[in-house]
């Protein structure tokens, strides 16, 4: 019976068997995310009940000063985290996770997010209109990268576990188990894995369960109640779609308008951060926080209209201005609540009989979708905070009209590709380009061959040939390394002993002498992913190139098998 040890985990990991502990670590990416949002959640709880004299009326419910100078507080709390930590680990969110996906090889590093974890608790408990499900993608995307590196995983595994990590925050901060899946791969992985879906799955249930577990009903844990039998006309569900997809460019517009202030000085960009949410939370104090807290008096219509209008407004600002400038939380559960809030809006204005709960829940789909890119998600989120299926077909009209206005009307990106680009890095969108820079040349590569060195001797060489091995590294002493064929190798030293002995010389440097044009391998000091493979073999005259298998081994990648790989099936690992 085979030991289970973790020499044995780690070798079976590398087969195409894996599916059962990857989905295993999905699960303990999904508690471990779980534990983070119940973190923020009770942090939150704490803040404001402190501040609110134990009432539980979140931000909003902090006289006015309070409601001012938090937000201030808070940005001198983050200066000073920002201080004492180094700059290398202050890149955090969703948009660290999708460019370290793209050039990062799916390591996420854990300098950046132990910070996220500190810098997100203070965002979150300062009362900036920020979120804390782009923290739990960090945190549960770190954890899982980390996890996966410990077992010496593929890249394409490590991208694999960042869905689990991905899926389980959204999941987690929404309870919404299937948004979470698709988000993932919509968003994040930017694909769509058959292989995928049951890790991700067992880490988006799993956090959605142990969240709920450890926080109860929370207000986080989104709920909406659609009253039986609700509908709504066609022309209303356009209308709605056109307001969400306006309202998604308008927020991504602002967003922009702070990004390219080029306030390069992190002091005065939190400081200004603090002070428009101070102000904002001073006209309206229910843009403070996220603001599910917010939504029974906005679903009731105890609102009136003016000042359901103004938190339309001061929501897109506050949130707009503390993720332009850099408030290091997320973006997704502000955008859901303004569309919800701007769906409740719009239902009131319209001279409809159709429930508002109906009119919210649809806006939270076409905001969200517009803005993010989701719109599978953004349906899918509906369904499950309304627990109707019957609300598919409006949603699917909503998300289509909303991203119609945003993409096409607008030409607005993802929110995460313009906060990347923002920084000099852009995502790429092609499909075949993608599907090649997912997949390492690790996943392709053969350890199969036998090494021949200079300090081998002529008798060691004729030896090493009998194995039968396939291919052979030749090696000289400038360290220049060819591919060798056995069939070749076998020719040569026939040739070799033929040699008069007084022309006889070592079998190395009679190998040397002889090697073979478009023979040279090209040695890389870390794994890269095919698309670079292709780039390589395109633009030099090699055979094969050399990759790092873990730290102990080394593996080739012929160009004859990267061809293969490309043109057949089954290949990959």
């Amino acid at each position: 019976m085979q030991r289970f040890t973790l020499s044995n985990i780690r070798a079976r990991l590398l087969q195409s068997q894996a599916l059962a502990l990857l989905s295993l670590f999905g699960v303990i990416t999904g508690l471990a995310t779980g534990l983070v949002m119940a973190w923020f959640v009770f942090s939150i709880d704490i803040v404001t009940g402190l501040l609110d004299e134990g009432e539980t009326t979140g931000f909003r419910g902090l006289n006015a000063i309070w409601r001012f100078s938090l937000p201030l507080i808070g940005a001198v709390i983050l200066l000073v985290l920002f201080k004492l930590t180094h700059q290398k680990y202050h890149d955090v969110g969703i948009s660290h996770v999708i460019d370290r996906l793209q050039r990062g090889r799916g390591k996420i590093p854990t300098g950046n997010t132990l910070f996220q974890f500190f810098a997100a608790l203070i965002a979150l408990g300062a009362g900036y209109s920020v979120g804390k499900e782009g923290p739990a993608v960090h945190i549960g995307s770190g954890i899982a990268s980390k996890l996966g590196r410990s077992f010496y995983q593929t890249p394409s595994q490590l991208r694999l576990l960042t869905g689990c990590g991905t899926a389980a925050a959204i999941s987690a901060a929404f309870n919404t188990p299937l948004a979470g899946v698709l988000f993932a791969m919509e968003v994040v992985l930017m694909e769509y894995s058959l292989n995928g879906f049951i890790p991700i799955i067992a880490a988006a249930v799993t956090a959605a369960v142990f969240t709920h577990y450890i926080t109860g009903d929370h207000p986080a844990l989104l709920e909406i109640s659609i009253p039986t039998g609700s509908s709504i006309d066609i022309i209303w569900l356009l209308v709605l779609g056109i307001a969400t997809g306006l309202g998604a460019a308008l927020l991504h517009q602002v967003i922009r308008y702070f990004l390219t202030l080029n306030v390069v000085k992190v002091h005065k960009r939190f400081l200004m951060a603090g002070l428009i949410s101070g102000f904002c939370g001073l006209l309206a104090p229910a843009s403070l926080g996220i603001g599910f807290d917010t939504l029974p008096s906005v679903l009731t219509g105890d609102m009136a209209l003016w000042v359901l209008a103004m938190l339309v407004v001061a929501k897109v600002v506050a949130t707009g201005s503390a993720i332009g400038l850099g408030i290091p939380a997320g973006i997704v559960g502000p955008a859901m609540v303004m569309g919800l809030f701007l769906g409740a809006l719009v239902g009131r204005l319209l001279p409809s009989q159709t429930p508002i709960e109906l009119f919210a829940v649809l806006g939270m789909a076409g905001l969200m979708s517009g803005l993010l890119h989701a719109p599978l998600a953004a349906i899918t989120a509906v369904i499950e905070t309304s627990v109707d299926a019957s609300l598919m077909f409006p949603a699917m009209i909503v998300v289509v009209i909303s991203n119609l206005t945003c993409q096409v009307l607008f030409q607005q990106p993802s929110v995460f590709r313009t906060m990347l680009s923002s920084r000099g890095l852009n995502i790429s969108t092609h499909p075949l380009r993608n599907a090649l820079a997912s997949r390492y040349l690790t996943e392709i590569a053969t350890i199969q061959f036998n090494v021949i060195t200079i300090d081998m001797d002529d008798e060691s060489i004729e030896q090493l040939v009998t194995l039968r091995q396939k291919l052979f590294v030749f090696r000289t002493n400038t360290q220049a390394s060819y591919i060798l064929t056995h069939h070749f190798l076998t020719q040569r030293i026939e040739a070799w002993q033929r040699l008069k002995e007084s022309e006889q010389q070592s079998l190395y440097g009679f190998l040397k002498l002889g090697l073979p044009e478009r023979s040279r391998i090209t040695v890389l000091s870390e794994d890269t992913s095919l698309l670079e493979g292709i780039r390589i073999f395109q633009g030099e005259d090699v055979a094969a190139i050399q990759v790092p298998l873990d730290a102990f081994r080394i593996s080739l990648v012929t160009r004859q098998k990267l061809t293969s790989v490309l043109t057949s099936e089954g290949e990959l690992q």
